[in-house]
């Protein structure tokens, strides 16, 4: 790649196009040696011209997405530069791309580049209506050029490398104390004006924050603010400073800064389409860029409706009753402080208002023990974060409170909630409660789920997998079970609940960690409800270990892989299917051969499962691979829940997102915004 930058920036006057060289097809027949001339050749001229570009540059050493790396590469510097350097390579590179799209592989040689530019030379003078230089930049290098001159212009280095703009070593350094001199200057107000700004984003209906944009069908898009980052930032600095005119100055220098510096870092979606054409060799980067985003721009989040469902209905369950945890206390003062939290300022209350707010029900003694069990000290959350990879030192989550002089800080209702569900979850463990106690609790609050919307399912159901069938699907597995299975009319939900979540490592950019955690809750799930579809198909029946008997009758198949919580923009429809699709005929190779077996075992199954003559039919007929396939958590399970009071209901919740996206990557927007147009509603 970096041989084929070399040539087509070494002489840029070289790449120029001169359309005025050729006069007629005989002219350009006469100096290409090529048979073009009426008589000669039944095929159009600028077809024969288009096959010989194709044939003259197709080869192996550069693949699709490091030509594309190029091309972006070069405008950058263009863009960086005002417009003065690559204008005649990167012009040669978009008018490859645009007559003859994007090709498996490219040669990187430079003598076919050179050919390859005379043909197209000639195919521009047979072209009328040419596109203009506007339509170069779709990815939003106008913009992360601006950001790279504007951190220049403060004093910061930044070299541009394949595409890839990043700060010198020591500018970062400079850069992160900068940050840190002004956030440790402003204090608790960090956290403040962090909340002031999301404010306006703050969705009542939703409960929840809408801080991912939805992307722009056309440019100019706009810069986002890191407000993840922000907020997690602020959290590590909360000395009680008074809030000035300077203190407020130093914030929007710090937002400003912040800005520019993860506008380089590339994390944002410019456009609506640059999620939906994935390949195999992009997609892992996609779906690291995708949680990175997430990390930064946005926030963790659980409406503070379900996290009150989840927490009281998981840890009240059956199963956990033989563990000594006072459950109520913790469950009283969650509603409490939900009910008194707001969306814009944090919730600040001490421990003689919470006794009276619960009416006295508990000693205060009781009542300041479960705070202080929910409570961080002000020095011990998001200890020493400060640069955004180092995703570790954030441990905001496992707690809720912040214990601050005399009283207690709740930052937000919906962003902090989680922490009551991590402590209770710590509790239980330091107890003795296994993983198998937890995951039968959980089960049975999702049963009590279905039961209290009024849907009727089945649960738990075990069946013996024949030798023929793993034959048939190369497989080992000797029984299948299916977690929750909801029937209706003319469709068959299958759904199967996991309990893994995204790790620090994932979190933090870890690419194979991120295919590892994705594959341990999503293609787990999608290879276990494989075998019941592929059951269905095949025989029309699977019949259960108890005599119970499921009959597909001609009926649809949905696969649901159900996370206990959300994997952010991963859970997006659009984007799922472009993850299967990409890695459907794949296997990793990190070079990490324990690692990549975490994941291709799983993969191996779906391709069998999908290359069967059974499923392979079915779905080549319809042309959806693995279309009937959702990823969702159980906090989006509730949200369809709320407007379901049976099957039928609960399938048409299904369908609002299932061909439609904003591109946002955020469920609960689409949800509610496709619910609101009314589509879908029978």
């Amino acid at each position: 790649m970096q041989l084929v930058i070399e040539f087509l920036t070494r002489d840029d006057n070289s790449w120029s196009f001169d359309l005025t060289r050729y006069t007629c097809v005989e002219q350009i027949a006469k100096r290409l040696n090529l048979e073009l001339e009426s008589g000669k050749s039944n095929t159009p001229p600028a077809k024969i011209l288009k096959e010989k570009i194709i044939s003259t540059i197709s080869g192996y050493g550069l693949n699709t997405s490091e030509f594309l790396t190029i091309k972006e590469h070069l405008t950058l510097e263009y863009y960086c530069s005002n417009k003065t350097l690559h204008h005649n390579a990167l012009k040669f590179l978009f008018f490859v791309q645009y007559f003859i799209g994007n090709l498996n592989s490219y040669k990187t040689d430079e003598a076919s580049w050179r050919l390859a530019k005379d043909y197209l030379e000639a195919l521009m003078y047979l072209s009328n209506n040419l596109p203009n230089d506007e339509f170069w930049s779709h990815n939003g290098e106008q913009e992360i050029a601006a950001s790279i001159r504007f951190l220049r212009s403060k004093g910061y280095s930044i070299h541009i490398e394949t595409g890839k703009p990043a700060l010198t070593p020591d500018s970062e350094a400079k850069f992160f104390a900068a940050i840190n001199y002004r956030i440790n200057k402003i204090g608790i107000n960090g956290l403040l004006d962090t909340l002031e700004g999301i404010s306006s984003c703050y969705r009542g209906n939703l409960d929840r924050y809408i801080l991912r944009p939805e992307p722009t069908i056309s440019p100019p898009p706009n810069v986002h603010t890191p407000w993840g980052y922000l907020f997690n930032l602020s959290l590590a600095n909360l000395n009680t400073v008074k809030s000035t005119k300077q203190t407020k100055k130093l914030f929007l220098e710090i937002k400003e800064l912040l800005e520019h510096f993860f506008c380089i870092n590339k994390l944002q979606t410019w456009n609506k389409m640059s999620d939906l054409n994935h390949s195999h060799e992009t997609i892992l980067p996609g779906i690291q860029k995708t949680i990175l985003f997430y990390q930064h721009f946005s926030i963790d989040q659980i409406s503070g409706k379900h996290i009150e469902t989840m927490v009281s209905g998981i840890f009240t369950s059956s199963y956990l009753e033989k563990f000594d945890v006072k459950v109520d206390i913790y469950l009283d003062i969650l509603n409490c402080v939900a009910n008194s939290s707001r969306n814009s300022s944090p919730l600040m209350f001490d421990l003689p208002s919470i006794v009276f707010n619960l009416r006295y029900k508990y000693s205060a003694s009781d009542i300041e023990n479960a705070i202080n069990s929910l409570s961080f000290k002000v020095d011990e959350i998001n200890k020493g974060y400060l640069y955004p990879a180092e995703i570790v030192k954030r441990n905001y989550y496992e707690k809720p409170f912040i214990s601050v002089n005399n009283g207690y800080i709740y930052p937000s209702h919906v962003i902090c909630s989680y922490g009551f569900y991590s402590t209770l979850l710590k509790m239980f463990n330091n107890l003795g409660a296994n993983g198998k106690d937890i995951g039968d609790a959980i089960e049975d609050f999702v049963s009590r789920l279905f039961s209290d919307s009024g849907i009727s399912f089945i649960a738990n159901k075990k069946y013996k997998i024949s030798s023929t069938i793993r034959s048939e699907l190369s497989s080992k597995n000797k029984e299948g079970e299916c977690d929750f299975i909801i029937e209706t009319k003319d469709t068959i939900i299958l759904i199967e609940l996991k309990r893994k979540t995204l790790t620090s490592a994932s979190r933090s950019g870890d690419m194979l960690q991120s295919a590892v955690d994705l594959s341990q809750s999503f293609f787990h799930a999608l290879a276990q409800s494989g075998y019941h579809e592929y059951l269905l198909r095949r025989d029309g029946v699977i019949n259960f270990d108890d005599g119970t008997c499921l009959e597909l009758l001609g009926r649809n198949i949905e696969r649901v892989s159900l996370s206990l919580f959300g994997f952010f923009g991963l859970q997006d429809t659009a984007f799922i299917q472009q993850i299967i699709k990409s890695l459907l005929n794949t296997q990793i190779s990190s070079g990490n051969s324990k690692e990549d077996e975490k994941v291709n075992k799983h993969l191996r199954q779906l391709q069998a499962q999908f290359n069967s003559p059974v499923l392979s039919l079915e779905y080549r007929k319809y042309k959806k691979t693995f279309f009937n396939c959702r990823f969702i958590s159980v906090p989006q399970l509730m949200e369809m829940l709320s407007h379901a009071n049976n099957n039928e209901e609960l399938l048409n919740q299904f369908k609002h997102t299932r061909q439609a996206t904003t591109g946002g990557k955020d469920w609960f927007f689409d949800y509610e915004y496709m619910r609101s147009l009314g589509s879908l509603e029978k």
